[in-house]
């Protein structure tokens, strides 16, 4: 009995390689501008990802899940790979990781609508002791700043947060670089001149695809998409893609 569940990713598998012989699917999850369904090409790194598939010659779908099912439909094969994600030691327990597509820099905003801009400088988190931070419930930085004993002011989402930032309830809030840039276009497209970012950065990780580790096809066609990932990465359509997204 046991084995015939071990056999069950495998014809999954199969199954998805004969549905979709002409196309391979991948995962992911909303996470603008990195990833959006409703993003022109779908955000920065499904742009990057697509562009090299192509240059491959190989057809993909990208499809849109919450972000823990994206990981479970690489483990039941149900998707060849899912992205971005960051490398854990308790993932790669369970699945390989591609090399590094983009980078993902989280830094500390702040907001002043005063001529002078206010001077934040840190060399660790004990320096931010004197403000109030806020951030956002369940998010990773959480056991860092109990540690420093920050004053944190923590909400659900990452809107509400910004809002009070703006709002001089809170004067600084982490976020990734590129995403709260976008958050504020969106949210705030008149002031975002007094918005700012601390020069340090509260740390800078490598976003990859994941795939399954158990099923060799998967394996080959990573080694296939790495080969090719440096080769675009030195292409000027790349250094392009870099360019329409970073600008803040």
């Amino acid at each position: 009995m046991k084995n015939k569940f071990l056999l069950i990713p495998v014809i999954l598998f199969l199954f998805y390689v004969s549905a979709h012989a002409e196309k391979i699917v991948l995962a992911t999850g909303e996470w603008p501008p990195f990833t959006s369904e409703t993003m022109e090409r779908k955000g920065f790194v499904s742009e990057i990802v697509t562009q090299v598939l192509n240059s491959m010659n190989i057809e993909s779908e990208i499809k849109f899940y919450p972000w823990r099912r994206c990981y479970q439909y690489v483990l039941w094969n149900k998707v060849w790979a899912a992205f971005p994600y960051s490398y854990t030691e308790e993932r790669a327990k369970e699945v390989l990781f591609s090399d590094d597509v983009a980078f993902s820099t989280t830094k500390f905003f702040y907001y002043s609508n005063a001529p002078q801009k206010p001077s934040f400088e840190y060399n660790q988190l004990t320096d931010l002791r004197q403000y109030k931070v806020g951030a956002i419930i369940g998010y990773y930085y959480e056991e860092q700043f109990k540690q420093a004993k920050l004053n944190v002011d923590y909400v659900s989402k990452e809107k509400m947060a910004l809002e009070k930032l703006f709002l001089g309830r809170t004067q600084l809030l982490p976020l990734n670089e590129m995403v709260g840039w976008n958050l504020i276009k969106k949210t705030f497209p008149d002031n975002a001149l007094n918005f700012g970012t601390l020069e340090k950065p509260l740390d800078r990780k490598s976003l990859k695809l994941l795939v399954n580790k158990e099923n060799q096809k998967s394996i080959d066609l990573l080694k296939q998409f790495n080969a090719q990932l440096h080769v675009f990465m030195n292409s000027k359509q790349y250094q392009d893609i870099i360019e329409k997204y970073s600008g803040k």
